[in-house]
């Protein structure tokens, strides 16, 4: 049985990882952004927001480590975990997000109706790889290292690419949700799609790295 300290180092390592993880993704997908020639449009908010979306990310994604890590000590299987009790403290993390951010002709309203099936199975995946991990970790082998002997390198890619699209794909949704006074808003819809692609791009390119670094190989896989 896996002792609950062990298990609660655990649950920080995986914690810090995420954050990094996606302060680099937001990093590398906003130098794609500031690359299209959709940068003439001058919209000052999106570094801003996407740098304070980067810690609400890692919020929510540390209430779902958190979750799956007591559900696995509760002996409750990743199938039976309580999906929907997560996904309403999501949303809370949601709610404090938008009260903070202050930024000059932004709205936002969240239609959670819309993005609820791409969240949820993005809680799913995160829980999943949650159990894989801890299940397998109860040494001082280091986060690296465990990663690599849990999953094969086909297989890390593809959660990567998973977890970083469904990422994608739920910014993409909550574009609809962010109005802008005139005349930014008639541009936000095509904006959007350029900020997907660019996140797409650093998503590729952030598992590519990560792979070739767990798995001693040299550039992009």
């Amino acid at each position: 049985m896996i002792t609950e300290c062990i298990v609660q180092n655990k649950v920080e390592i995986l914690c810090g990882r995420d954050h990094a993880m996606l302060s680099e993704f937001s990093r590398r997908a906003l130098v794609h952004i500031i690359g299209r020639p959709f940068r003439s449009l001058q919209l000052p908010f999106v570094g801003e927001y996407m740098n304070a979306n980067v810690l609400k990310e890692a919020d929510k994604d540390r209430i779902i480590i958190e979750h799956a890590a007591d559900g696995m000590k509760a002996g409750i299987s990743p199938d039976d975990l309580d999906v929907e009790t997560v996904f309403k403290q999501t949303q809370e993390v949601d709610h404090q997000f938008v009260k903070k951010i202050s930024i000059p002709s932004l709205s936002i309203q969240v239609r959670y109706e819309d993005i609820a099936e791409v969240r949820k199975k993005r809680i799913r995946c995160l829980s999943a790889a949650v159990y894989d991990l801890l299940g397998n970790w109860q040494d001082p082998v280091p986060f690296e290292a465990r990663v690599s002997t849990v999953y094969s390198k086909q297989e890390l890619k593809e959660l990567m690419r998973e977890v970083l699209h469904l990422y994608n794909q739920e910014t993409l949704v909550l574009s609809h949700s962010i109005k802008l006074f005139h005349p930014f808003n008639i541009a936000i819809n095509s904006f959007a799609e350029t900020v997907f692609d660019a996140m797409e791009l650093a998503a590729e390119e952030l598992t590519a790295d990560c792979i070739a670094a767990l798995y001693g190989e040299k550039g992009h896989v």
